[in-house]
Order: structure tokens, then C-alpha cells, then sequence
């Protein structure tokens, strides 16, 4: 009698153990949470000139400089503002990249404008929570075999959701990252479908102009629609009609 109320202390005992990790992971999942970040969209040059960079950190040469739209530099110049695609590391310094292939060193601008974005801090908590299903799905199994029938269900569920999410990653639409103007000329566009004018025309770094020449590739940053239309965002609020190029590169 005493043994078997030995044998049933340590059983409860072991249960108890291997239970814990698994109350700690769902308190883990508890604590995650989604936090707000800001990010820079435009910058202004403070410094007299600061050189365009590669992606690389080389800096853009007189043999090959930074071209766009017909203007061409190896420096941006003071007070020159510009839209900010995205913020990246090279070498541990902090660069904007401002398109057309081209960097601009963070020590040498000042953000003027920023976006708040959202980022969720829930992957340790998926991880534990995983490791969690796994010790579950031990102990079913071991203590049943109608346990290790559902988890060949489960499995089998698990592989047709990821074939049907590889499926939708395979049809899912390419994103247009490069144009080219094939018309002679092309307006340049507002957000709200507007041309540019001669007394506001779409200016770039000192380069003014209400038109985009043929041949002339540009980056871009989104493709949106304007009263029914199809344009592309190539930066510094000047949108190009799809109709008047084509794309010549994409993601």
C-alpha cells in the first residue's frame, strides 16, 4: 500500500513539472505587444553639398554620376529636400535611400517629415507557443493512440494550408519597381490627376521641367490609381500615367 501511494505521489509530482513550462509560454504570449515606431519620409540637406551614395557606400562618380530626369551630379546641395523610400545600414551608418538607385548619408540631412508604423513583437510568443503544441502532442501520444490519429490530421491540414499559402504566393501580382517613358514627351502629374505648370512646374534638384523625355527610366515607388487611371509614384510628389510608359523592371 505504501509503494503504490509512492508511485501515485511521484506521478502527480511529474505531471505537475511538466506542466509548468507550458503555463510560463501562455503567460509569455500575455506579455507580447505591438508597438509604434517612426520612420523617416523626407529629408532636407543641411550640410553645402553631400555626395549620392551606392548602395554599396561608394559614392557616385563624375565618369558615372547620379542622373535623373537629364540633370546630373555627384552632390545633393544645401537645403535640397527629398522624399525617403526607405531607411538602411551600410557599413553601420544610417542612409536614406531617396531612389534612382541613389543614398544620402544620414549625418549629412535632417528628417523634416515622418510616418508612425506599427511593429509587433509576437514571435518568441509563436515560437513558445509552438514548443508548447509539441510537449502536448508528446504527452497524447504516449498516454493514446487516438491521439496519434489526430495529430495525422492535424499534420495533414497543416501541409494543405501551406500548399494553398504557396499557391497564393505563386499567383500573386509582381510589383512594377522601373519605368521608361515611351512617348516623345509625358506630363508629370499631381496625386489628384493635375499637370504640372510652367508657373509650378515638377522641380528636382535645380532640374525644372513640366515633362518627362522619352527614354528617360525612373524609379518607382507605388502604382496607384487616379480617377480610373493607372499611375506611378516616382518621388517628389510626381506620379507618370501607365498609358505613357512601360515597365522595365518589377518585383
Amino acid at each position: 500500500m505504501k509503494f503504490t501511494k509512492k508511485i501515485a505521489f511521484a506521478s502527480a509530482s511529474l505531471a505537475l513539472t511538466l506542466a509548468t513550462p507550458a503555463a510560463l509560454l501562455t503567460q509569455n504570449a500575455a506579455f507580447a505587444k505591438t508597438t509604434t515606431v517612426k520612420q523617416a519620409t523626407k529629408v532636407k540637406v543641411t550640410k553645402k553639398t553631400t555626395p549620392f551614395y551606392h548602395k554599396d557606400g561608394s559614392k557616385f562618380t563624375k565618369k558615372k554620376p547620379y542622373v535623373y530626369g537629364g540633370w546630373k551630379s555627384i552632390v545633393a546641395y544645401k537645403n535640397t529636400s527629398y522624399n525617403v523610400v526607405k531607411t538602411v545600414t551600410i557599413k553601420s551608418a544610417k542612409y536614406y535611400y531617396i531612389g534612382n538607385d541613389a543614398y544620402l548619408k544620414a549625418s549629412d540631412v535632417k528628417v523634416t517629415a515622418t510616418k508612425t508604423v506599427k511593429s509587433s513583437s509576437t514571435s518568441s510568443a509563436k515560437k513558445a507557443s509552438t514548443s508548447s503544441s509539441k510537449t502536448t502532442s508528446k504527452k497524447t501520444s504516449s498516454t493514446s493512440s487516438s491521439s496519434k490519429s489526430s495529430s495525422k490530421k492535424t499534420s495533414s491540414t497543416s501541409s494543405s494550408t501551406s500548399s494553398s499559402s504557396s499557391s497564393k504566393k505563386t499567383s500573386s501580382k509582381k510589383t512594377v519597381t522601373q519605368i521608361q517613358v515611351t512617348k516623345k514627351t509625358t506630363p508629370f502629374y499631381h496625386k489628384d490627376g493635375s499637370k504640372f505648370t510652367k508657373k509650378s512646374p515638377y522641380v528636382y534638384q535645380g532640374w525644372k521641367s513640366t515633362v518627362a523625355y522619352k527614354g528617360t527610366k525612373y524609379k518607382v515607388s507605388k502604382t496607384i490609381t487616379i480617377k480610373g487611371s493607372k499611375y506611378y509614384y516616382i518621388g517628389n510628389s510626381a506620379y507618370l500615367k501607365a498609358s505613357a510608359v512601360k515597365v522595365i523592371a518589377s518585383k
